[in-house]
């Protein structure tokens, strides 16, 4: 089933918009960290939080409000942590500014990525040589990290969509139910510190490194889980599939296919029921409806294909 759209609200939400960026300049422009008046510009494209350009004595920087948002699980002490440990790996910019409800980082100038240039084989290495690079970086973390499972951000979303009165769809019991199932078909792995939160808009490209923003759902986990987003929130063939696995393992075994696909199925998920909180509790004017049925239509056919001969256990 799908969820029901609402009637359209252009007109208020772009009015909305405008008086929530004034807000949100005025905040940005009291910072302590400035040494000068700013500029500041919105950038566009953030679903979470909203992002603005800030030029200061010709320095770029990117201001994201971000307030603690508990509906979503997103605890900004973690993502401090996580964002200074891949910071000091050579993959993330560095975060030179916080206050309460605000983060502040160098701006990259690159180009933020699409769906496509994920997609794209010639890419893929690049990727994988960032993501190796954090995975790798576990003996060096110190701090306190949280344990990200998609599995239980599923079950936790969909308690919280519930108890916001959110349009779930009439078969959520079994979906989680099967969740709970794939889960315990994973093999056993080495547990790393993760991104989870792959979109082409959270990778930058400035033709010397991949850069990876946002940290605000990284943790502890499961190094497929990276992986997976990848090819479940950029709409990956099998072939490019295989491709980013054996770029990332070496060779495809059997084991890792089959818990790549289960991890890929229960990203689609937790995006799937993330934009159904949104489509209550964000002031972003975004479509979630739309993202909430085209990611649990993502899910479902992720899922008919674990069931295929092929990959079946």
């Amino acid at each position: 089933m799908s969820l029901a759209c609402s009637p359209d609200h252009d007109a208020s939400a772009r009015n909305f918009s405008m008086n929530t960026d004034r807000i949100h300049t005025q905040r940005i422009q009291t910072l302590s960290y400035w040494t000068r008046p700013v500029t500041i510009e919105p950038l566009p494209g953030g679903i979470t939080n909203h992002n603005y350009l800030v030029s200061d004595a010709g320095q770029l920087y990117v201001a994201r409000l971000c307030v603690d948002k508990t509906l979503l699980g997103i605890d900004r002490r973690n993502e401090v942590v996580c964002h200074k440990a891949a910071h000091a790996c050579g993959i993330a910019p560095e975060l030179v500014h916080q206050e309460d409800g605000v983060l502040v980082t160098q701006h990259v100038a690159g180009r933020t990525l699409a769906p496509e240039d994920v997609r794209d084989l010639a890419f893929i290495p690049r990727l994988v040589a960032a993501l190796q690079t954090l995975h790798e970086s576990w003996d060096e973390l110190t701090g306190e990290i949280l344990y990200f499972s998609p599995f239980q951000t599923a079950r936790t979303y969909a308690k919280t969509a519930g108890s916001l009165n959110a349009r779930l769809p009439s078969d959520i019991d079994h979906l989680l139910e099967d969740a709970g199932h794939l889960s315990r078909q994973l093999g056993l792995f080495v547990p790393v510190l993760c991104h989870n939160d792959l979109l082409a808009g959270n990778l930058i490209d400035d033709d010397e490194r991949i850069w990876l923003v946002d940290w605000e759902y990284a943790g502890i986990g499961h190094p497929l889980f990276d992986l997976a987003g990848v090819c479940a929130n950029n709409a990956f063939s099998e072939s490019q599939e295989l491709a980013l696995l054996e770029a990332y393992r070496g060779s495809i075994h059997a084991s890792d296919l089959r818990d790549l696909r289960i991890l890929k199925t229960m990203s689609s998920l937790r995006e799937a029921l993330w934009a159904v909180i949104q489509t209550v509790a964000s002031d972003i004017d975004f479509d979630y409806v739309r993202y909430a049925n085209e990611n649990f239509e993502a899910y479902r056919e992720a899922r008919r294909q674990l069931k295929s001969p092929a990959i079946a256990p």
